[in-house]
């Protein structure tokens, strides 16, 4: 089937072609984007739209094939025919709260097929610069509610049929039977909504996860996150960094069409569900009532609301990296499926409660505890133990409990990406007779609010520890787990021994965010089209502001992803890597910042009362709404090695401010950190007028040994930019320079 976009375009030129040649005498209206021979419209194609009530009756005996038997491109009939719907409950539609939609906390179904003879062969991207990247349609999808129904429910499934084009024809879809409904929880009220597909028989989908076929499939939105590549981005580097030990979603950019109607770019992706080549433990079975089985748990943040919650309660004190201390109580979670008894409730709450005591206790006692099925702790004996350092008794007991090696690339996930909603984590034990009874973190998501998508500058910076830190931004939203093993040795080693494994191909995720930029460019257009200004309206309020959301267009915001990305991998790099890895530096020397390079971003730490991204003109800043003393620090300790004052003491700034700025006239500060000055001290700083925004670039240049403190190992430059401002006055700061003296 043709892509509905050429569809169109192949109708218009046909039309005016018809035209020209005298063979129309009247106006011909546009069809709609639809290849009405593979969708049957008859009243009697349906399914059942049925309140979820029921969990689906094939999901106890379907055996997963052993071999992949892809979508053909063959019209597959629509016929009369019921499905039981699983029970999906009901969630809040609070804007505030977080995105935990990730496994619709629904799921019971056991509905793969496995794939054992399935290549999948990345794509090798040419040797050419991202702006030079060939254009290329996105996969489609469209969406036909039977009737014609509006589809606006969360809890009730519409009858539709599904259709996949624009791809290679093993990966079409024509006519297959399914019900859709809404899903999210934040994102369910933005006006571009998500959405849950779940087919009447299993299916492949775009060759995802190998191919292999399961019923239940996303649809992600992603309004909130302007270059709709986050999540991608997030996927990916999961993919990597899990190696396919542990589960993280497979995904791919479609263009949605729901009744004929143009809906944008969505990413289709899998449902976090327990299930064979997903989340793969022991299912409960309908009716099931033994508490011997598998759990899979969604993180809910505040949310207590659903059926299948459960309270974990942890009540431990931990400290991160910092030596900052937080105590952490109560943690809500709920279970994936449904018909859960409270012996099952009971069982799981009380096992992962006790493992969090267990963990606790072995890094911050010394005692070590063993752990069974009913979580009963018993102390373990110093014969058990003898031989042992204190860190081979620390590993040896809690991995028997808490899976470490997921934990570890999870952490260095988190690290990247810099995720608001990282406390809303996902995890998993099997309790079954065949499961190995560890608690696991895995099944990534929610991360609309990451990479910088956010006014908090704890995350809106490419530098520091976050996931490892008890960090605050309009509460604590961290994942307690990397908060208490991040501090500990052996645990950064083995941070560091993941991330110095699989770095080049994490760096190979920031280029393709600018490579999808431009192949997809006209999608993201389009889809900008239709939702662009809403979607700037909708995010003010959402962790954003309207300063933070200055983007004219799409690609604007992918450049800023992929600058943001860049200058992340690097600084983590300075922290984790072995010091072989090459990387391109900002400027040479070290000290000269060339802002109109992304990697630059890497120097820009602790941004107060202003806003900030790196454009090809510099450093553009803008002030926030609290106009009073803007400023930022240019960073050195990232870099490699000391230099010193003695030796770079001319500072060189170029910087412009626009005409529509406030002020006649501007004044800005410099505070110098050097020797035993590691942040700003008052007095201790130099003063210098900047001019008059006129729109032009100047440069200013200041000789800081005149000064009496600028002495010993340069650290830092704290630069109050502006002394008298008001809120929208802006700079844009081309370079930042220490020039060794003449």
């Amino acid at each position: 089937m043709m892509h509905p976009v050429t569809l169109r375009r192949l109708i218009a030129g046909l039309l005016c072609l018809l035209m020209l040649c005298g063979a129309l005498s009247s106006c011909v209206g546009n069809s709609l984007p639809m290849d009405t021979s593979t969708v049957d419209t008859e009243d009697d194609q349906t399914i059942d739209t049925a309140t979820d009530t029921d969990t689906d009756t094939d999901a106890e005996t379907e055996v997963a094939d052993a071999t992949t038997d892809a979508p053909t491109d063959e019209t597959q009939e629509c016929h009369t025919s019921t499905t039981e719907a699983d029970p999906d409950e009901p969630e809040v539609t609070d804007p505030d709260v977080s995105e935990t939609d990730s496994t619709s906390i629904d799921e019971s179904e056991s509905d793969s097929e496995s794939v054992s003879e399935s290549e999948s062969e990345s794509e090798t991207q040419p040797p050419i610069p991202p702006e030079q990247t060939p254009k290329a349609e996105m996969p489609y999808i469209e969406i036909w509610a039977d009737r014609g129904q509006s589809i606006v429910s969360k809890d009730t499934y519409v009858d539709a049929t599904v259709n996949v084009g624009g791809c290679e024809d093993q990966y079409r879809m024509n006519g297959a039977v399914a019900g859709v409904r809404l899903r999210g929880n934040s994102t369910f009220v933005a006006p571009k909504k998500p959405y849950r597909i779940k087919f009447e028989t299993k299916q492949g989908m775009l060759g995802l996860n190998d191919g292999r076929k399961y019923k239940s499939w996303c649809l992600m939105a992603d309004y909130y996150d302007q270059s709709m590549l986050r999540t991608w981005a997030t996927f990916s580097f999961a993919e990597i960094l899990m190696e396919r030990k542990y589960y993280s979603s497979d995904s791919t950019p479609v263009e949605l069409y729901v009744n004929g109607t143009y809906m944008g770019v969505y990413l289709l992706c899998e449902q976090s569900q327990i299930n064979p080549g997903r989340v793969d433990i022991d299912e409960k079975q309908d009716g099931e009532t033994s508490v011997e089985i598998g759990y899979l748990m969604i993180g809910q943040g505040g949310r207590t609301d659903e059926p299948e919650s459960i309270v974990i309660t942890p009540e431990i004190t931990v400290w991160d990296r910092n030596g900052d201390a937080g105590y952490f109580g109560n943690m809500n979670f709920a279970l994936s499926g449904s018909g859960y008894t409270q012996a099952q409730k009971d069982y799981v709450t009380a096992y992962t409660s006790a493992v969090f005591k267990v963990v606790a206790a072995a890094l911050y006692e010394n005692k070590y505890y063993n752990l069974d099925r009913n979580g009963n702790m018993t102390l373990r004996s110093e014969a058990e133990l003898a031989g042992m350092t204190t860190e081979e008794r620390q590993i040896d007991t809690i991995d028997a409990v808490f899976n470490i090696e997921a934990a570890v690339r999870m952490c260095v996930l988190d690290e990247i990406v810099k995720n608001l909603d990282a406390m809303t984590f996902n995890m998993y034990v099997d309790l079954s007779p065949r499961g190995d009874g560890r608690l696991t973190l895995a099944a990534p998501w929610d991360f609309d609010f990451s990479m910088a998508n956010t006014h908090y500058s704890v995350l809106h910076s490419t530098t520091g520890f976050y996931a490892t830190n008890l960090s605050v931004s309009d509460g604590m939203r961290t994942n307690v787990w990397f908060v208490m093993l991040g501090r500990i040795g052996w645990f950064e080693d083995m941070c560091r021994e993941v991330w110095q494994a699989h770095y080049d191909e994490l760096k190979s995720v920031a280029d393709e965010v600018l490579i999808r930029t431009y192949r997809y460019s006209e999608a993201y257009d389009r889809d900008w089209e239709t939702w662009g200004r809403g979607r700037e309206r909708m995010l003010i309020g959402h962790h954003c502001t309207a300063d933070l959301n200055t983007f004219n267009k799409h690609a604007d915001v992918g450049h800023f992803l992929h600058d943001w990305l860049t200058a992340r991998l690097r600084w983590l790099n300075r922290q984790w890597g072995d010091g072989t890895q090459t990387e391109s530096a900002p400027g040479e020397p070290l000290l000269m910042v060339d802002f109109t390079n992304p990697a630059s971003m890497s120097y820009i730490s602790g941004a107060k009362r202003c806003y900030y991204r790196v454009t090809e003109q510099g450093l553009h800043l803008s002030l926030t709404a609290e106009a009073r003393d803007p400023y930022f620090y240019v960073d050195y300790t990232t870099v490699s090695g000391l230099y010193s004052a003695e030796d770079y003491y001319i500072l060189e700034i170029e910087y412009m401010m626009p005409v529509s700025n406030s002020q006649s006239t501007y004044e800005a500060e410099f505070f110098l950190c050097t020797g035993s000055q590691w942040g700003a001290v008052a007095g201790v700083s130099t003063m210098a007028n900047i001019g008059r925004p006129d729109g032009e670039y100047h440069t200013l240049r200041i000789d800081l040994s005149r000064t009496a403190f600028w002495d010993g190992d340069i650290h830092k430059i704290r630069f109050d930019f502006f002394h008298s401002c008001v809120a929208g006055d802006q700079m844009i700061v081309r370079s930042f320079k220490l020039l060794p003296g003449s």
